[in-house]
């Protein structure tokens, strides 16, 4: 990969496929991403921005010109970024278009099955430098060791950023999702799409989900003693589910903040409920029976999810942030968000929409029977420093109109 390059290239014929794409490296930290609907138009985009581009992640199957023939285009040109392969074709041939990529000396970095799991997308784009992170490899290689990534969880350098929750019917902030960060002494961060996967591969996932516990129940307790009444959400990945353990463990975390489970919302991302399914659903349920709140996120994305919240205890459902994007100018989408709040408060679940930016967006999931939505529109994602006062002056309702 070019030193300092930044900007992944997406190549697709499908614009609903590029649409799910661009939000989901957002949610990773990649903002800088720029789009091809055709191999040649792809090529000419790479021709402008060769030392830009850090990766293309193309489907294999376009009409104007396939995958396979774009990877023998990108051997001609000397393309030394990564590239990922995704399509919805069979196994064997996503397989054997890999194996031609290697053939071809291009840096594989891996094939996905469309559409894209963002935890497996994450673990892909590992090798890649996020433009939130620090621009020297070096420090980038030495901060992801095991060794390093263990002490820093014992400083407790892992922040939790928060991103309120607002109800739009009546302007009042109900809760925040807690976001992991990483600050750097150079004042960059490292994202979680870069950090998330490489603490995974060291077996500390349980770590990062206990020391973001326990910073977000302290912080939760002094906006408390404050007058600020709100609930806040972590995210569970599928490892830390799997121990069995940490229910109780949680539920300690909890008590010892003076708090109750029923001040928390757990997170979890709908395509990680398809893996060790028996575990998962044993872990989530005695969650839910200690009387710790179930939220499925990113609805829409994954394969099974009706499935899923008929099996297990959710009482909330956050519709992924591609939907309410495209609501603004596609009728489809418009009507899958439509269809998706009215599925949620159906099944007496409160309904969260993710990713409303403009007001427009707001408008329209108001309109549609919308209660809650976290975004942009109205706060970033923040630390503890920042939330406070935010919180203080939106603890009563915004006069939303």
């Amino acid at each position: 990969m070019t030193p300092g390059a930044n900007t992944l290239l997406l190549v697709d014929d499908d614009d609903f496929a590029l649409e799910l794409l661009v939000g989901q490296l957002a949610d990773m930290g990649w903002h800088h991403v720029i789009s091809a609907t055709s191999g040649t138009q792809a090529l000419m985009l790479l021709k402008q921005n060769s030392a830009r581009i850090a990766a293309i992640i193309s489907d294999l199957s376009m009409p104007d010109m396939d995958g396979l023939v774009l990877m023998r285009h990108l051997n001609q040109f000397g393309f030394t970024g990564g590239v990922i392969l995704v399509t919805g074709l069979q196994d064997d041939i996503l397989k054997s278009a890999g194996g031609l990529a290697q053939a071809h000396g291009l840096d594989m970095l891996g094939c996905l099955r469309k559409p894209c799991d963002p935890a497996q997308l994450q673990q892909l784009l590992t090798r890649l430098e996020l433009p939130s992170a620090s621009s020297n490899p070096t420090h980038i290689d030495r901060v992801l060791t095991a060794v390093h990534l263990e002490a820093a969880l014992a400083a407790n350098e892992f922040l939790p950023w928060y991103q309120p929750k607002v109800d739009v019917q009546t302007g009042t902030t109900l809760g925040v999702e807690a976001l992991a960060r990483w600050p750097q002494a150079d004042g960059s961060l490292i994202g979680p799409g870069v950090f998330v996967p490489a603490i995974e591969a060291a077996e500390l996932a349980d770590a990062l989900f206990f020391s973001m516990a326990r910073q977000v129940a302290a912080d939760l307790a002094d906006w408390r003693s404050q007058g600020i009444f709100i609930t806040a959400a972590i995210n569970l990945s599928m490892e830390t589910a799997l121990n069995l353990a940490m229910p109780e463990q949680l539920t300690k975390i909890v008590a010892a903040a003076g708090l109750c489970p029923a001040d928390f919302v757990i997170e979890v991302t709908e395509s990680q409920l398809m893996f060790d399914r028996a575990m998962a659903m044993e872990s989530l349920t005695r969650l839910s029976l200690m009387g710790f709140a179930l939220s499925i996120d990113d609805f829409g994305t994954g394969y099974s999810s009706l499935v899923q919240l008929i099996d297990l205890p959710f009482s909330e459902l956050k519709i992924d942030g591609s939907f309410v994007r495209r609501a603004g100018h596609e009728k489809k989408a418009q009507s899958v968000l439509k269809i998706a709040i009215l599925l949620g408060q159906s099944l007496g679940l409160q309904v969260t929409a993710e990713g409303v930016e403009t007001a427009e967006q707001l408008d329209f999931v108001r309109s549609s029977g919308g209660h809650v939505v976290q975004g942009y529109y109205f706060a970033k994602p923040m630390p503890k420093a920042a939330c406070t006062p935010w919180l203080g002056q939106n603890s009563t309702p915004l006069g939303l109109t």
